[in-house]
Order: structure tokens, then sequence, then C-alpha cells
């Protein structure tokens, strides 16, 4: 892969506290995408870091990057392409093809389950899919029991794994048949989803599978969490738009809190790209989707839980950086542009 993109946004972060974006940063940055290419996540995460810091820039930095992205970007963009099928005779979902020389796809050894299953395994890495990630996170979180039952596992080591399709009205149950390889590099890292200890694979091969079902790991970049809820538990999932005429922030955190004590999973989602400017130094991120962890009533004033899909990056004075956090009610609904709730 061209850009680390979690060092990539880590970076863009820790620069804008000082106020600026040096011509050296912007220059050196643009030196790695010419030399190493980048995949379309990467080039959709370049693009949206530069206008979510476009005030930090010098005029001359803002004018070279601006030009990069007009002008040469797809250029150092590159494509998906097919891997081929396996010795199980299993075809593996394709990964970004810049990682096709960096990465290996083979069996790690490790295990489905490692201490019980809970949504704070789940880890969005270099893939563009927060609204799955966070749709995972979050119904391990509610009821994990759905996500064990979700695998079945074959004796020659393959496995089938549950997922729900719509087919009218209704969400019917598919089974896609995946192996234990996952893409990782040289160190054995993982390179897509993982769980916190690498050697846990349940969230690793349910990403897989969501991407085996779609042709490629590319193909699930990009979507809708209460799709993914219900593609995970086979219900239906309610949008709650904090836009509609109508919507009262206290039924909102009432919807959010049934949900959690009838362990129905639940996410909320950023506003988009032209929002960038809402959210500088805030620690959340436009377009972009968060589980649900909880709801909570402390001091007279009520709050909503939430959880990055990253497993890091929130809001400052949370504790320590694992992603989850709090949030006064009157400010979540400042912020959050939807919830989406699973079943009921």
């Amino acid at each position: 892969m061209g850009l680390d993109l979690k060092r990539l946004r880590t970076d863009f972060a820790t620069i804008a506290k000082d106020g600026k974006i040096t011509d050296t940063d912007v220059d050196g940055l643009l030196r790695r995408v010419k030399r190493d290419g980048l995949t379309e996540s990467e080039a959709k995460t370049l693009k949206k870091e530069t206008a979510r810091y476009k005030d930090q820039f010098t005029p001359e930095g803002a004018k070279k990057i601006d030009a990069f992205i007009a002008n040469k970007l797809r250029a150092a963009t590159v494509l998906d392409d097919p891997t081929p099928v396996n010795p199980l005779g299993v075809k593996d979902p394709a990964v970004l093809k810049a990682d096709l020389k960096r990465l290996r796809q083979t069996d790690l050894k490790g295990v489905l389950v490692k201490g019980g299953i809970d949504g704070n395994d789940v880890t969005q890495k270099y893939l563009a899919d927060c609204y799955l990630i966070a749709a995972m996170a979050a119904t391990a979180r509610a009821n994990p029991e759905l996500i064990e039952k979700a695998f079945k596992k074959r004796s020659d080591g393959t496995y089938d794994v549950t997922i729900y399709e719509q087919k009218g009205a209704k969400w019917v149950p598919t089974k896609v048949h995946i192996d234990a390889d996952l893409p990782h590099n040289d160190w054995y890292h993982l390179q897509y989803a993982s769980a916190r200890d690498e050697k846990e694979l349940w969230p690793a091969l349910l990403e897989k599978a969501f991407a085996a079902k779609a042709g490629s790991y590319t193909a699930i970049e990009g979507g809708v969490p209460g799709d993914a809820l219900s593609a995970l538990t086979g219900k239906p999932t309610t949008m709650i738009d904090f836009q509609e005429r109508g919507v009262k922030a206290d039924q909102v955190f009432e919807a959010l809190s049934l949900a959690v004590k009838e362990r129905r999973p639940a996410t909320a989602s950023t506003y988009g790209e032209s929002s960038n400017a809402k959210y500088t130094n805030s620690g959340l991120y436009s377009d972009h989707a968060y589980s649900v962890w909880g709801t909570e009533t402390s001091g007279g004033k009520k709050y909503v839980q939430l959880r990055n899909p990253w497993g890091e990056s929130e809001p400052a004075n949370n504790g320590r950086d694992d992603g989850i956090f709090k949030m006064e009610l009157g400010e979540f609904m400042k912020m959050y542009a939807n919830v989406e709730i699973n079943g009921g």
C-alpha cells in the first residue's frame, strides 16, 4: 500500500494542532504518493484529509496539493486485480492491486474466537469500510451470540459464514464459503480488519466473507451501516434522520436506550465531506460511521456512548485513546446526522 491511512490521518491531525501544514509537509507527502502510488481508498482518504484541513495549508502548499489532486491523482491511483483460486479450491476476494506485491494471503493459524466475542475486538485498518466495521462491533457488543452463530467450520478448516441479503421486505440467510487465508504483510500483520489480538480471527474472517460475497475487498468500500446491521442480524434497520422535522433529542435518546436494553445494535453517522470544517480539531470525522456503545444519565445530563471503528481517535478528555467515548446528548445531536437502529 502506498500510504498508511491510519498514519496519514494521525499526521494530519497532529500537524493541524499547530495551526498550519507547512510546504515541507506537503512536499514530503506528494513525494511518497508519486513514489508508491495509491489505491482507490487511499486516494479518497488523501482528498478527504486535504479538505478537512484546508484552512491549515499555506497558500503555496494548498496550491500544490490541489493541483496534484486535480491533475495527477488519477495517474497515481491503481485498481484492483483478480486473485487466483487457492489449493483448497476457494477463491479469495481480490485485495487492492497496490497490495498484491506487498501482501500474502495465507492461514495465520489463529483461533476464531479468543476469550469470547467482544465488540471492542474489532478494528478497521486500511480499507474504507467503516460502515461495516462499526456494524460488526455494534452487533458483537449488543449480541455476541449472533456473531458466533454466523460461523460454521468445515472439516477441511474452511468456513461457511451466514450473511443475510435483502429479498423484497425480508432478509434471507445465505452461506458464504471462505478459507482462513487472510491478507498480511511480511511481518504477519493483518492488512484489513483485525481483532486487537490478531490471533483472534473472527473480525478478519467476517470482513472477508462480505468481500467474498461482493467480489473483492474494494467492492465493500463505502456502504450503509443499517444495511450492514441487517446483513449481520437478518432483521430490518430503522434510520432516525436528525434533520427530519419533529425529531427531538429526547426521543433519540429513548430509542437508543431501549435498543441497548433489548440488545439491538445501533450505529451513528456523521455528516458528509461537505461538512469537514464542522469536525476540525473535534476528534470526530466527517462521513464516518460509529458504533453506539450505550447510553448514560449522569448529573442530570444524558450522554450517548460511542466507539470509533478504528479502535482509537476520539474527542479529548475521554480517558485512554481506545476509540470509546461519550458525548452529551445535545452535542451528539449537533455533530451526528443520524442513527440506525436494528430490530424492534
